[in-house]
């Protein structure tokens, strides 16, 4: 596995003008109805991906309508991997304004940023969440708060759940979904190369993602669970157990998965 810097520009040079032209695109065509909304926001995270040169594995399938996705977080690749197959928008923490490039994807894709240490605003945010979901949008949330390494998920904070119990919600959907990294390079993402694609802790974000963009191919496995609907949940911390249980077993089966699939890569080197 190596790293190009060459690569890493023209990654970049390719990026930039793809993001150029389909936010102008997707501009345009929110001036005329919501229903154009997702045509060339999808399509610009669908050509991200490609440049990027990253292969999305999808298990089982995705509501359509009326939905609450709920994600483990890993990378900021989370964001042009669900946005590539999903129709949706996201819940994000508010210091993604500041972020360069991120942040300008995130206004055009009507990103709704909550301030998670302020425990004053959960009600009105609620209530933007609320709003949007009737108006006929998808809404992403990742519920950790903040992104990890992926050999685990965190714990999920429960505050932004209290949406299935929204008046008039009763029949609208969560999803779990679980992301994980699998391979670079055709090799398994292990503990020694996982940090090339996580974005966690202390990491610049910057010099973080031009490393990224010199490094070859990648696989990431998104795997969508069985859906329930609002109604099914007494409250939001039943809900939230829900999720998290559903995502934490599957990371952690996936996780178990490249252990082996490493073990045996090394078993059959040491007989090349």
């Amino acid at each position: 596995m190596l790293y190009s810097p060459i690569l890493s520009l023209l990654r970049f040079l390719v990026f930039i003008p793809w993001v150029v032209v389909m936010a102008s695109m997707h501009a345009l065509t929110r001036l005329f109805s919501k229903r154009f909304f997702f045509i060339f926001y999808r399509l610009l995270f669908m050509g991200a991906i490609k440049i990027f040169g990253i292969k999305v594995n999808i298990f089982g399938k995705a509501t359509k309508k009326n939905v609450l996705f709920i994600s483990n977080h890993i990378s900021y690749l989370d964001i042009f991997v669900l946005g590539s197959s999903i129709n949706a928008i996201f819940i994000a923490k508010s210091e993604i304004r500041d972020w360069p490039l991120i942040n300008k994807l995130a206004g055009i894709g009507k990103t709704i940023f909550v301030e998670r240490t302020n425990k004053n605003t959960v009600r009105s945010q609620m209530k933007i969440i609320e709003e949007n979901m009737i108006n006929g949008f998808n809404v992403i949330l990742f519920p950790e708060g903040t992104s990890s390494d992926g050999s685990k998920v965190l714990d999920f904070k429960s505050s932004l759940f209290e949406i299935v119990n929204a008046q008039g919600l009763a029949n609208y959907y969560v999803q779990p979904i679980s992301i994980s990294y699998s391979k670079l390079d055709g090799l398994p993402l292990d503990k020694i190369f996982r940090p090339f694609l996580a974005w966690f802790g202390g990491m610049d974000l910057i010099s973080h993602a031009w490393k990224f963009l010199g490094l070859g191919l990648s696989e990431v496995n998104l795997h969508f669970h069985d859906s329930k609907k609002f109604s099914s949940f007494i409250d939001r911390k039943r809900a939230c157990r829900f999720c998290y249980e559903k995502i934490s077993n599957q990371v952690i089966n996936n996780y178990r998965s490249l252990e082996i699939d490493d073990k045996i890569k090394l078993y059959e080197f040491k007989f090349l």
